[in-house]
């Protein structure tokens, strides 16, 4: 085994984040805390000043203020992009996770397929209109139903956290982009508006396909973590990323709908476009990530490819054999020998 001056083996000597990779993060995190804030300010300008808050929830953890959520997304976002990689910078990453992710994933596929289930028994299996679906505030079983179901979704949000920390744990810096630290950032905070003070109707749309996308998407990390006898199988990695683009795109639209439905009790106007801007936040977000992941990945392959075809370029002898151009003196040198 290699060693270095030390005398200790190669292998047990750390690689260092470097100064570039750590000031990315730290510029990631800084945009996401403004959108986070973006995200807080227009809720407390806009849909707390319109709309009277749901009685039904004044008992219920974090619920009464949304300063909570506000500081918990900015002590994660402080976590992950300073303080996590800066303590792991200099340390190898931590042995022995492989397990706790798996569970961790199986875990949240169950919690995110058991969300879309109670979301589509509540209402959308079905009980709601697909367009101008009024807020039942009333005690009714299904109107509860849906309201215990946008709370657990809001709290998903939190547990969502782990993802990252497991990235700063792995030491995968290049994980945690503006997408990924913005989305996890801003959803708790950005939910809760939804849930205190619209908890049903048509602005559950976008939890109840949210939560069927983190199920595949769970699916998708469980099966990666199993080690790399499953990733071949992983193929689907970039329709992942295409389905979250389009769930955002339904979100956008059947928002936007809204605006052309002559509605008895339509969504408020404030939350209406609060659910079309995330939508369009974070489809840019995720189309600037498939761009980035993708496109430019199969560009540089078929450039490859091209550049290996013209150095290699074969050439026909008799009308029968093709010989590649590389290959072409070693065989007129073999034919020499045998003469």
């Amino acid at each position: 085994m290699a060693t270095e001056k030390t005398g200790k083996p190669k292998s047990e000597t750390p690689t260092p984040t470097s100064e570039r990779e750590l000031q990315t993060l730290k510029n990631n995190g800084k945009w996401a805390v403004a959108i986070t804030l973006m995200t807080f300010m227009y809720g407390d300008m806009t849909v707390a000043r319109v709309l009277p808050p749901d009685p039904r929830q004044n008992s219920w953890l974090t619920m009464m203020s949304p300063y909570p959520n506000l500081v918990l997304s900015m002590v994660y976002v402080a976590a992950v992009t300073w303080w996590g990689p800066r303590y792991m910078s200099t340390r190898k990453p931590v042995q022995g996770l492989r397990p706790l992710m798996m569970a961790y994933n199986a875990f949240q596929v169950v919690f995110s397929v058991w969300l879309f289930w109670q979301a589509g028994v509540a209402g959308w299996f079905g009980g709601y209109k697909f367009v101008c679906e009024a807020c039942d505030f009333s005690d009714h079983p299904k109107a509860i139903q849906m309201m215990h179901c946008g709370y657990w979704y809001m709290f998903s949000k939190y547990i969502d956290f782990i993802d990252t920390i497991f990235f700063v744990m792995n030491k995968k810096p290049e994980h945690i982009s503006l997408l990924h630290v913005s989305h996890h950032a801003l959803m708790p905070v950005g939910v809760w508006y939804g849930i205190r003070y619209q908890p049903g109707g048509h602005g559950t749309m976008m939890g109840f396909l949210n939560a069927f996308v983190h199920a595949v998407m769970y699916l998708y990390y469980l099966l990666a973590a199993m080690g790399p006898r499953v990733r071949p199988f992983l193929w689907w990695k970039k329709y992942l990323t295409g389905l979250q683009m389009a769930q955002f795109t339904f979100v956008f639209f059947h928002a936007l709908a809204l605006v052309f439905v002559d509605c008895e009790v339509p969504l408020h106007p404030a939350l209406l476009r609060w659910l079309m801007g995330q939508a369009v936040i974070f489809f840019a977000l995720f189309a600037d990530f498939y761009i980035k992941a993708y496109q430019r990945k199969d560009k540089s392959k078929m450039k490859l490819k091209g550049d290996n075809l013209a150095n290699g370029e074969s050439k026909v002898k008799n009308g029968f054999t093709c010989i590649p151009s590389g290959l072409e003196d070693l065989v007129r040198e073999r034919k020499r020998s045998h003469n």
